[in-house]
């Protein structure tokens, strides 16, 4: 027994130890983690959902300007004038898209951690770390603790910040912008069975479908400062998030477990 405890080095037990505590205290914070992840997830859709929207209204006023209004210079520069919305929609589409990839790769790796095997494996290369002075094992071990320890950590700092920053003013730009997402019908001309009917109703058709058009292009035009405003600041805050939750907190989590005097 005793050449058996012979074995066992200090630095050895402590990276054990910290695995068994990893096993034995995550799953209290599994309701917070859980609650961080699927509020984030849905968070960042109803973000998606109303830029969405926006781009999609401001695309219909772009297409009905070159379908109803060919050769009216002045139609056609009211849907260029557009441009910038459309843009920045776009863009901004595609950093969420990125955001929620992130999210719910987060998710699935953290709903396979919970799984039991993985907690047995965790226990198994403890106990072998104890009597087998491998490097391979012990970076294998310190592995698995980053990632069943990870988004539990991730999630209670992420929760304050959440709480207190990101979400309040996450909001309050998505209230800006939900005023933007009115529902704006392609402009379609029906056809008449008389020839002079057909003529006639076109041209009404047109005269009421440039003007509707002129309306919603105008006020979109005359609201493009704080549709982008609102775009930016959110950009800046998702960008934040993925920023902390990527690279900032993984990067601490790593910090403070190789000052442990692992090594």
């Amino acid at each position: 027994m005793k050449k058996l405890l012979q074995k066992i080095n200090k630095q050895a037990l402590i990276l054990s130890l910290l695995a068994v505590l990893t096993v034995l205290s995550v799953p209290l914070y599994d309701k917070i983690t859980n609650s961080y992840l699927n509020s984030s997830l849905k968070q960042s859709a109803v973000t998606y959902a109303v830029t969405r929207s926006i781009n999609a209204a401001v695309s219909i006023i772009q297409e009905s300007s070159v379908t109803v209004g060919v050769g009216i210079e002045g139609n056609l520069a009211l849907g260029q004038a557009l441009d910038p919305i459309n843009d920045a929609t776009e863009r901004f589409s595609d950093l969420l898209t990125l955001s929620l990839w992130a999210l719910g790769s987060e998710k699935i790796i953290y709903e396979l951690s919970k799984l039991p095997v993985f907690t047995l494996i965790i226990i198994i290369l403890a106990l072998l770390n104890l009597f087998y002075k491998s490097k391979l094992l012990k970076n294998t071990l310190i592995v698995f603790i980053l990632i069943r320890l990870f988004l539990p950590f991730s999630a209670v700092i992420s929760s304050y910040f959440d709480k207190y920053y990101f979400e309040p003013n996450i909001t309050k730009n998505i209230q800006t912008l939900k005023p933007y997402t009115k529902k704006i019908e392609p402009q379609n001309i029906q056809p008449q069975n008389s020839i002079w009917d057909k003529i006639s109703n076109t041209i009404n058709d047109t005269k009421n479908s440039l003007k509707e058009i002129q309306e919603s292009a105008h006020f979109y035009i005359a609201h493009t400062p704080e549709i982008i405003n609102a775009m930016l600041n959110l950009a800046s805050l998702y960008l934040a998030k993925l920023l902390l939750n990527v690279i900032l907190l993984p990067l601490l989590l790593i910090y403070l477990i190789k000052n442990m005097k692992l090594e």
